[in-house]
């Protein structure tokens, strides 16, 4: 037999229980629900919260969607379980010696509490599962990120989480589907409060933005750069929605930022004058994250070259905001910054802005051209555009071995999009010009 897992066999039985609930209110927690029931209506989604204690970060953060359904912000490896045809939802909660509070104990009180059908033993869920299946329901769950080669897993799909995998085991002939992008269509369209913390996380991470600029310079170390914006997060938020990057030339080329995730040092570098820096940063506010960045000189002043790569970068990227609005596509999108950038060909005055011009004009050399939703998590945009998204723009490309990028946040609406991020600098001299004076 192959080794799955074992040390989750021990977490089914060792956890502590729920924690309290935040956020919204039951009345739309259980619209959220009724809305998942019927995106899953042939099965069963399986929702695990966060799992356990993480001593490196600054605190415990809930899984997004499991959060997004239960308004649950202290509740580690508890599942949550939404049937499909009934729109039952069940909340499995530990018991026994190893629960560590009794905040929410089973039962109806519980489930007054939260407005969720069942809140029941952690046991129960062999029970509930073996129903389920043997009424030919699919099991829906959210992939992970792959642990194990393909060859040393038994599941299909390497992305599959350990604790899907020993359900696996335990109900072989079970179906079990990974929920593609429904989850994060599920959650685009935001409601009039969660409109509000994503407008509060958008400011919050503006200030942060300019402390970030503030700790720009020669010499400077990518981390004291990156240090400057989660303390301005916590003073502004509750801390980083992600750790910021502030990756300097060759550091900020796609897809070279990635490496910092799985690198001891986070691609630590003292920043050098020439080099453009990627300042890519975000803050949280009530679990909705905020996220937003631009391509800054280290020195505060662009060379000649980069100023006009960068204004036409600018020019091309307002193009496209401007045609915000809900029906838009992404693809639709960036013909809009194509059409903008190649009608700069006969102006450009140097050979390398005609250069990114035709390079960046074929979607082949910028893969990381991207539009994302942004709530309480980054999410891919299914189909197109909807009121209410709260979505990044963000195209991102490199020439001559440094990076360009520009992200920042947008309410949509029917006929255009809300800036949420209004007051930062766009142009090259609009960048010097706050450098020089944050500096």
């Amino acid at each position: 037999m192959k080794r799955i897992c074992p040390w989750l066999l021990a977490t089914l039985t060792c956890v502590p229980a729920v924690g309290r609930v935040s956020g919204a209110d039951i009345t739309e927690l259980k619209s959220r629900r009724e809305r998942a029931a019927k995106a899953f209506s042939d099965g069963v989604l399986l929702l695990h919260s966060r799992g356990g204690a993480d001593f490196v970060l600054d605190g415990y953060r809930e899984e997004a969607a499991f959060y997004y359904v239960t308004g649950l912000e202290n509740s580690p490896d508890v599942i949550l379980a939404i049937e499909g045809k009934t729109g039952q939802c069940w909340l499995f909660v530990p018991q026994g010696s190893s629960r560590r509070t009794a905040e929410i104990e089973p039962g109806k009180p519980a489930e007054e509490k939260l407005g969720v059908d069942h809140v029941v033993e952690w046991g129960e869920l062999e029970g509930f599962l073996e129903r389920e299946i043997a009424k030919g329901a699919k099991l829906y769950y959210k992939p992970d990120v792959a642990t194990l080669p393909q060859n040393l897993t038994p599941a299909k799909d390497p992305r599959t989480p350990c604790w899907i995998q020993v359900l696996q085991q335990r109900w072989p002939k079970a179906e079990f589907r990974p929920v593609g992008r429904k989850l994060t269509t599920l959650m685009a369209v935001e409601s009039r409060s969660e409109r509000h913390d994503s407008e509060m996380a958008a400011r919050a991470t503006a200030f942060a933005f300019f402390a970030g600029m503030r700790a720009t310079h020669p010499g400077a170390s990518q981390r004291l750069v990156e240090l400057a914006v989660v303390d301005a997060c916590w003073k502004q938020a509750r801390g980083v929605s992600f750790w910021p990057w502030a990756m300097a030339g060759p550091n900020g080329v796609f897809p070279k930022p990635f490496e910092s995730d799985s690198r001891y040092d986070h691609l630590d570098s003292r920043l050098q004058s020439g080099d453009l820096v990627r300042l890519d940063v975000g803050c949280e506010w009530n679990h909705y994250q905020g996220d937003l960045g631009r391509t800054i000189p280290v020195s505060g002043h662009f060379s000649d070259e980069q100023r006009e790569v960068w204004n036409i970068f600018v020019a091309t990227y307002r193009a496209v905001a401007r045609e915000l609005k809900e029906g838009l596509t992404e693809d639709e999108a960036f013909e809009i910054w194509r059409t903008e950038l190649l009608s700069h060909r006969n102006s450009a005055k140097t050979a390398f802005a005609r250069q990114a011009i035709a390079s960046w004009s074929d979607r082949e050399n910028v893969p990381y051209w991207q539009m994302h939703t942004m709530n309480l998590d980054a999410g891919y945009i299914e189909g197109t555009l909807r009121a209410g998204m709260v979505i990044d723009l963000e195209p991102i490309a490199s020439i001559g071995g440094q990076g360009y990028y520009l992200e920042d946040m947008f309410l949509i609406d029917k006929n255009a999009a809300e800036l949420l991020t209004p007051g930062l600098p766009y142009t090259a001299e609009e960048i010097e010009a706050e450098m020089a004076v944050r500096h």
